[in-house]
């Protein structure tokens, strides 16, 4: 294997060895990389998974890691950060390449008199993610804005597709479902004009609400899925009694009951065991099975979903 990274690197020099990858993300766990690649470029995904494939180099395309788990042994394959950020206003609405920070989309809104994502102020992650999962808050989802998204995959490389071929849900959309074999690229996001001081004064008490809710320290942010539009997963956890539930290093917080926390040294493994107890206490009280929000990284690849709690 070490030629062939080898190889790859002498492909792509920028590529770097033995990366960290705990740093990467908000909960702060996981070993190094064999390779990671900054994409700061989008045009440059395709070559890049073109070498890695050609090499039979395992891939992990990362966004901002608000959402991600890494394997305590690392990642044994490539990395590829997507940190490509580049943000334009076309009329009313706005160009964002995927990793952009959902935060910069919407002070670039505001700047420019742009309204219609207020509500997704202090969403943590990047376009790519947003667009991936649906995210959304307080009644607004990506698919509320989202005019089209640049994408890639192995069959059609990259090209534009409607919101219809995303097919979006709760918290999913056919991204998310495909598993790695589509990547977003770049996404439009169709706004109004609007008053730009009315804007910031409606967007503060959002951002006020949604930072008093959310507890600081190492985090991936809400961690289960709600079960209904009508019934919050915070509200099962808490009545289910797992708020301050510990397991090592891994502890709910005692602020919040969807929030896992990494006290200091936490473990994939930790983090795993802990949400497996605490949706088998929602279970046991209510009859209702939760489903995680956060993708977990084995040392060789994504931990499929359905799998994820059952590795206590």
């Amino acid at each position: 294997m070490k030629k062939l990274y080898e190889e790859f690197c002498t492909s792509f020099p920028g590529t770097e060895q033995s990366k960290p990858l705990a740093p990467l993300t908000t909960l702060q766990i996981g070993g190094p990389a064999d390779l990671y690649y900054k994409l700061t470029d989008i045009e440059e995904l395709a070559p890049l998974l073109a070498e890695a494939k050609n090499l039979n180099i395992p891939v992990f395309v990362l966004g901002g890691g608000s959402n991600t788990v890494f394997h305590d042994d690392g990642f044994r394959g490539l990395i590829i950060h997507v940190k490509a950020n580049k943000i334009s206003i076309e009329g009313e609405t706005i160009v964002a390449d995927a990793g952009a920070l959902l935060s910069q989309v919407l002070q670039a809104a505001i700047k420019n008199g742009l309204s219609g994502m207020e509500n997704m102020m202090g969403l943590p992650g990047t376009v790519g993610g947003a667009v991936r999962g649906n995210a959304g808050a307080f009644g607004t989802e990506t698919k509320d804005i989202l005019q089209k998204a640049l994408i890639f995959n192995e069959e059609k490389g990259v090209h534009e597709v409607a919101p219809d071929y995303l097919n979006f849900s709760y918290r999913t959309s056919t991204v998310k479902r495909n598993k790695g074999r589509d990547i977003v690229l770049r996404a439009w996001f169709k706004l109004k004009k609007g008053d730009t001081k009315a804007a910031m004064k409606e967007a503060a008490p959002v951002l006020a609400k949604r930072l008093k809710k959310q507890p600081a320290g190492k985090t991936s942010g809400s961690f289960f899925k709600n079960p209904s539009s009508e019934l919050a997963a915070g509200y099962l956890l808490d009545q289910a009694g797992c708020k301050g539930l510990q397991l090592g290093q891994a502890q709910v917080s005692p602020q919040h009951a969807n929030w896992i926390m990494n006290l200091g040294g936490a473990t994939q493994k930790d983090i795993l065991r802990l949400a497996a107890m605490m949706r088998d206490r929602v279970k046991a009280k209510f009859e209702i099975e939760l489903e995680p929000e956060v993708q977990f990284v084995a040392a060789t690849g994504m931990i499929p979903p359905s799998e994820v709690l059952g590795l206590n």
